[in-house]
């Protein structure tokens, strides 16, 4: 993936996702981590103009992001197939994702208070999540 993928991304699933979570779209803050995807310029200016909260990531930050737990989730259950091809992965990577319910995303996106709070109270240093 590159920036201009991820922006096409941003773009039709930003707000979508926003209101799908119950935050709608007044929502504060935007996390990504320093993926160099993440910091062009087209998609600062695209969060800056849709989120103008974003947070702000040192170089070598924790990795808060609830996505990565959603991904654990998707790998834990496409593991439970017996995937031969490349095509047959990417069907039930497609279909386990959409099984993923949405009340497990919106309880990973709610922890993010805790997760931040819990990174301060480490100082900076490694936390449980």
């Amino acid at each position: 993936m590159n920036h201009a993928l991820y922006l096409n991304i941003l773009r039709d699933n930003l707000k979508l996702s926003a209101q799908n979570l119950g935050v709608g779209n007044n929502f504060v803050f935007f996390y990504q981590d320093n993926d160099p995807k993440h910091t062009a310029l087209n998609i600062r200016l695209c969060c800056l103009y849709n989120c103008p909260q974003n947070l702000k990531t040192p170089p070598q930050s924790p990795d808060l992001n609830p996505i990565e737990h959603t991904w654990r989730e998707l790998e834990v259950r496409v593991r439970k197939h017996d995937i031969k091809t490349k095509s047959e992965l990417k069907t039930v990577m497609m279909e386990e994702r959409m099984n993923i319910d949405a009340e497990i995303t919106k309880k990973l996106v709610k922890s993010i208070p805790k997760r931040l709070k819990a990174v301060v109270d480490a100082k900076g240093y490694p936390t449980k999540y």
